[in-house]
């Protein structure tokens, strides 16, 4: 800073709300009233988050030093990024913004204006609820805008500040605090506090005679309201906290009791204890839904179990039976076998018998073999001896037949040769040939 002070120091705390930040930090820059710094502190942000504050604010970022940004290397949570940032403010005056939530353009030029002319400390609005996607939630939260409307129903009936904030916390986020820095210097920052750290400032100011306003008909404050806000967290430790902020703030607040305010925090120790009860039923009903779920699991596994163990019998019983078809394929086989066996043993006792006559059947042909081959040898014999008979028969008949006395004994049968040849001519021819 240049050491000029500004109107309004803008504080906009930061974690993990990449997907809207954007957003707020644009609503900022929107503003009808332009004397304000922004303080930007992104308090460990594992997503985008510190990118697009980059994106949004390096810009501008040397324009009259307006524009600060910080970045913790761990988590610190939301009351003492708050209380960082206002001992940082410069400003009259301190705004709070939360990254997800957004302001209308003329926000803080009317608070000034209402705050400066009415003389007052502390001041909040009236707020339109947007969902996660910068829509209105009116029909999807319907709770939540019943009670909402009842505290302002509780105001409009009496007027009392006090009275509806002990009814409920109407202020709903920080988002929605704007107040005169001095506050901070004379009466501290919020306390260490996880859901209702808003809350408990609120009633810490007016217990030290803050003055304080709200303009319930003025919707200035765009609230989203998400599965991640943090009073949803974890909704039993949020009231519990709240229950516990209440009773020590009280002994602050007796000299503002009376019989009204009293009524009003009565109203809501009865809405606390019935929303107690309403989450601890919630939370038996998820628990037996849990563990429904978890019987519900156990029971399917156990069917799953029985079905797998029955179809596991039953092919057990198809392969006992395949087991017992196999068996009696197997005896069937067997006896079969045996009957073959038995037969082999027949065929080869019938083939060892006629093996037997074979080989007497061959010792009987080996010696007729024999006998035969010595009766041929005689043959031969005989046959040599007949043929040496007969050359020496021919050779003697080749000696008569060319001797002396064989052709003068055929000369001298010549006429009678002739003459039995007229007598009998077919004889002769036969004899003679």
């Amino acid at each position: 800073m240049d050491g000029t002070a500004v109107t309004v120091s803008v504080i906009v705390p930061a974690y993990n709300h990449a997907a809207w930040i954007g957003q707020a930090i644009h609503s900022v820059f929107r503003q009808t009233l332009t004397d304000w710094e922004l303080i930007l502190i992104d308090d460990a942000s594992s997503d985008e988050t510190w990118s697009v504050i980059q994106a949004y604010t390096r810009p501008l970022s040397s324009e009259n030093g307006r524009i600060t940004t910080i970045r913790h290397t761990h988590n610190q949570g939301a009351p003492t990024t708050l209380n960082e940032g206002m001992a940082l403010a410069q400003g009259e005056y301190i705004a709070i913004l939360n990254s997800d939530d957004a302001w209308q353009p003329e926000r803080l030029e009317r608070m000034v204006r209402f705050a400066r002319r009415q003389e007052l400390d502390f001041l909040v609005t009236g707020l339109t609820l947007w969902d996660r996607d910068a829509g209105c939630k009116d029909e999807s939260e319907p709770d939540w805008l019943k009670w909402y409307r009842s505290l302002y129903a509780d105001w409009l009936s009496h007027g009392d500040f006090l009275r509806t904030l002990l009814r409920g916390n109407f202020f709903i986020t920080t988002s929605n605090f704007f107040f005169l820095r001095h506050l901070f210097d004379a009466h501290g920052g919020f306390a260490n506090l996880r859901y209702v750290h808003d809350y408990e400032y609120a009633l810490r100011l007016f217990g030290k005679g803050v003055k304080m306003q709200c303009l319930w008909d003025e919707k200035l404050l765009n609230y989203r309201l998400h599965d991640h806000n943090t009073i949803r967290e974890k909704p039993l430790a949020a009231i519990e906290e709240n229950m516990l902020m209440l009773l020590e703030q009280l002994p602050e607040l007796y000299p503002y009791l009376d019989y009204s305010r009293l009524e009003g925090l009565k109203l809501q120790l009865q809405d606390l204890q019935r929303y107690t009860r309403e989450e601890w039923l919630s939370a038996i009903h998820y628990q037996l839904l849990n563990k429904e779920k978890e019987l519900f699991g156990l029971i399917y596994d156990r069917d799953e179990w029985i079905q797998e163990r029955d179809e596991i019998i039953s092919n057990q019983q198809i392969l006992i039976s395949d087991r017992d078809d196999w068996i009696a394929e197997r005896d069937h086989t067997i006896n079969t076998l045996q009957a073959d066996i038995r037969q082999q043993e027949q065929n080869l006792q019938e083939r060892d018998r006629i093996i037997s006559g074979q080989q007497g059947w061959i010792a009987d042909r080996d010696r007729w073999i024999t006998e035969r081959d010595q009766w041929i040898a005689e043959r031969d014999q005989l046959i040599r001896e007949r043929d040496e008979h007969i050359h020496k028969l021919e050779q003697e008949l080749q000696r008569l037949l060319h001797s002396r006395a064989y052709r003068t004994g055929t000369l001298l049968a010549w006429p009678i040769r002739q003459l039995r040849g007229r007598l009998h001519p077919d004889r002769w021819k036969f004899n003679h040939a």
